[in-house]
């Protein structure tokens, strides 16, 4: 696992990336080896913008999304496809910049190079990713959470770990332990099990650290060159999510991250403003085509407008596209359902293509909002959540967002339960706060309105 800008990125997925970066460009070589006439202009800005062009198409194909396992042929069917949608897309972008055309043989050669290059790249990177001997062996010492430990689905995450079992003192260790994984004993025998299994991990997961906490076994596990890892630490780069249940405020005091340097917010803001305005800019003739459809739907005004709460705990008005009948809380204020009845025919195309949220490039724009953050809540769902879920308060020291990182990761949400889940992203944002997090949340948004995820 590799930390970049404090963003974990699993080192299989960043070895992945090369590779396919490694076989377009040497596609790119072959092919000015090979043929004398390559184009007008060098070949090289060509075969980068080709990179490009072919890393963001295998993107949204979900050739990155490393938990997603694909057999041989579905893995070859996607990356043929991919190769000929790239084909299209690099040919457009061709026709607009003269500059990056290849000549008529050089493009199709270039093509058939890549695809046979990606093909051999990810056949052998599946091979390695099923390879057992690659796996991560981890030893846990508590089963407070073995139940988080096991619903991680550690052997196909990200992170390919095995679990060797746990270790633990307390009298009803065997029944907190999931599935069957063994109890290999007390803290006492930590050193004994590690002689035994030689893990690469032992995670420290003791829910109560002001008891017996063996500190000369952990302490030797290290000068024997074993990592170990407290339990929320541990959890943050398996799930890029903090761990808010029985989470300890120490943790959180010198953990490493929460910096929010002067230059950031410069060009976070900048950022903003510059996204705001291209966006609103663009996007006028549909918002004027939307306000016609709204109006021609149902009764009632364009513009929604709500009080939300935004950073430090400060109401502001949030403007969006209406996509609900009017009077639609006369019973009270209410967390959108699935299929919820109150949005209009022309509401729920607006919400499953997000177009209903366009408006707020006005909020961000003035400075209320900013793109990226969590997102903003009502003041009576605070005031509720603030009560029920411990750290809630802390999503408020950042500007809310349009987009973040709850939302291209997690589904809808309408209950306590998915406001704590997205709470830990949210957490995760706000501790490794920077610009290179910023933009991959914009390209993960990309997929995101595309193909309608979380949407209600």
């Amino acid at each position: 696992m590799l930390r970049i800008f404090r963003h974990y990125i699993s080192s299989r997925l960043l070895l992945t990336l090369l590779g396919d970066i490694t076989a377009i460009l040497g596609a790119a070589g072959i092919v000015q080896a090979q043929i004398n006439w390559t184009g007008s202009g060098p070949i090289w800005p060509k075969a980068v913008v080709l990179a490009m062009t072919m890393t963001f198409v295998l993107y949204l194909a979900d050739l990155y999304n490393l938990p997603l396992r694909f057999n041989r042929s579905e893995l070859l069917i996607r990356l043929l496809l991919t190769s000929a949608i790239s084909a299209v897309l690099f040919a457009s972008i061709g026709f607009m910049v003269p500059q990056l055309r290849f000549g008529r043989i050089a493009y199709f050669a270039v093509f058939g190079w890549s695809a046979l290059g990606l093909v051999v790249t990810r056949m052998v990177t599946l091979s390695r990713g099923t390879n057992q001997k690659l796996r991560k062996r981890i030893l846990v010492l508590g089963t407070g959470v073995g139940s988080e430990i096991a619903s991680r689905d550690l052997l196909n995450g990200p992170i390919p770990y095995t679990i060797l079992g746990f270790l633990d003192d307390s009298p009803d260790a065997e029944d907190k332990i999931p599935g069957n994984y063994p109890l290999l004993g007390k803290s006492k025998d930590l050193l004994s099990v590690v002689e035994d299994l030689k893990p690469d991990v032992v995670v420290v997961a003791l829910s109560d650290m002001r008891g017996f906490f063996p500190v000369k076994e952990i302490l030797e596990c290290r000068f024997r060159g074993i990592r170990v890892e407290e339990w929320a630490t541990f959890y943050e780069k398996l799930t890029s999510k903090v761990y808010v249940s029985g989470l300890r405020p120490s943790w959180l005091i010198f953990s490493d991250g929460f910096v929010k340097t002067r230059l950031t917010e410069t060009i976070k803001r900048a950022l903003d403003v510059t996204l705001a305005a291209f966006g609103l800019v663009v996007f006028a003739p549909i918002m004027t085509l939307i306000a016609f459809a709204i109006k021609l739907d149902s009764p009632g005004p364009v513009w929604f407008r709500q009080v939300r709460v935004g950073r430090d705990g400060r109401p502001f008005v949030l403007k969006k596209f209406r996509s609900m009948r009017i009077n639609a809380e006369e019973n009270g204020p209410v967390w959108a359902t699935v299929d919820d009845p109150r949005v209009t025919r022309v509401g729920k195309w607006l919400r499953r293509t997000r177009l209903d949220e366009l408006p707020q490039f006005i909020n961000v724009l003035v400075g209320e909002m900013s793109f990226i953050g969590p997102r903003p809540e009502r003041p009576v769902f605070v005031n509720t959540l603030r009560e029920q879920i411990p750290f809630y308060g802390q999503r408020f020291s950042v500007k809310p967002g349009i987009t973040g990182w709850a939302q291209v990761r997690y589904r809808y949400g309408s209950s306590v339960e998915d406001a704590l889940e997205k709470l830990q992203y949210d957490l995760y944002y706000i501790k490794n706060l920077s610009v290179f997090l910023d933009l991959l949340i914009l390209l993960n948004s990309v997929q995101v309105v595309l193909f309608r995820k979380g949407a209600r």
